[in-house]
């Protein structure tokens, strides 16, 4: 066993030589992560039980972050996490044990090339109708933003709703698929002239929005997963417009998220007031567990005025207290209009 100045010397060098990588190809050969490909400069990765995979390994930074879960760091950490281990039994794990050579896998193929979409068009078939209808709409009540989409995958054939997403993709429901093709993302909708932006999980909780208050004059951001509300996302709209209503499911997921972005509305709102600067480097926080406590050190604010900034009243608003009995705003339509 190591003594304590052991522990933290082979700790920072397990963290500056051993190719994260690696280890996460490890941990798909064992059977417990199954492994996405590479989107931009990340490698992604995923559980077994995941639809796709959340988990972003960043080689050159050698740092992971799981976007579900809303945590990362280096490699000791992702031991701790997917070996469950303590800090030191993590070094004793990796301890003399540094990959003399790289895995680099090739770029996967991108699934989007074999698929091709076939026709967009007004909904008409009686399945999606139904799924519609399930959902608590009539198909001319969401005409103006979904469509019927067939396209062709390895040489088969479906169809679903389709919801446009702003990488050029489609969201694609129906009573048997859920899913995306031709990139992911969040979807926006400008309705009249925006005085606020409204933040919703998904596309039905949108047009739930729209059926119950009949309201206008806003900006919808769509996130079609929680996933996608980062903290760049969150910047980018405070930047925009610090005017924001979320409606996010009732879940811990969206709970912490929730959190998060009042959180952040606060420190852009502190800054604001004290002649800090909004135009946040995010870059050295993605390997941070405590993102917002590292950007409030990052920006030399004493720890000391955190409560101060947390007391801070700003334009965000939680709206799902409107629906907290119900899992999201779709499911308080659908019971509101059965009753």
């Amino acid at each position: 066993m190591f003594n304590y100045n052991e522990v933290k010397s082979e700790a920072e060098r397990i963290k500056r030589d051993y190719p994260l990588l690696n280890y996460f190809h490890d941990l798909v050969k064992s059977g417990f992560l199954k492994y996405e490909g590479i989107l931009g400069k990340d490698h992604f990765f995923g559980f077994l039980s995941q639809r796709t995979g959340s988990i972003a390994v960043d080689d050159q930074a050698n740092v992971w972050y799981d976007h579900s879960a809303g945590s990362g760091g280096d490699i000791l950490e992702a031991v701790q996490v997917f070996e469950n281990m303590t800090f030191p039994q993590s070094v004793q794990r990796l301890a003399g044990s540094i990959p003399t050579s790289i895995i680099t896998p090739k770029k996967r193929a991108q699934t989007d090339s074999k698929i091709e979409v076939e026709s967009v068009a007004k909904i008409s078939h009686p399945a999606l109708i139904n799924y519609i209808q399930s959902r608590g709409f009539e198909p001319g009540e969401i005409a103006n933003f979904a469509k019927e989409v067939h396209w062709k995958n390895k040489g088969k054939s479906y169809f679903a709703v389709g919801f446009p997403i702003e990488s050029g993709g489609w969201v694609l429901r129906s009573s048997i698929f859920k899913g995306n093709i031709l990139g992911g993302g969040i979807s926006i909708q400008n309705l009249g002239k925006p005085e606020r932006i409204k933040v919703f999980e998904g596309w039905f909780d949108f047009l739930s929005y729209l059926k119950l208050s009949g309201t206008t004059d806003f900006k919808a951001i769509i996130l079609n997963s929680t996933a996608n509300l980062s903290f760049p996302l969150i910047l980018d709209i405070l930047k925009e417009n610090e005017n924001v209503d979320l409606y996010l499911d009732n879940d811990e997921t969206s709970e912490k998220y929730t959190d998060t972005f009042k959180k952040i509305a606060q420190l852009y709102r502190y800054c604001q007031e004290n002649g800090l600067t909004t135009d946040w480097d995010l870059n050295g926080l993605k390997s941070s567990k405590d993102k917002i406590g590292k950007l409030i050190y990052n920006l030399g604010i004493d720890h000391f005025k955190t409560k101060q900034i947390w007391n801070i009243q700003t334009n965000i608003s939680d709206q799902r207290a409107h629906y907290e009995s119900f899992e999201d705003l779709n499911e308080y339509l659908n019971n509101k209009t059965k009753s």
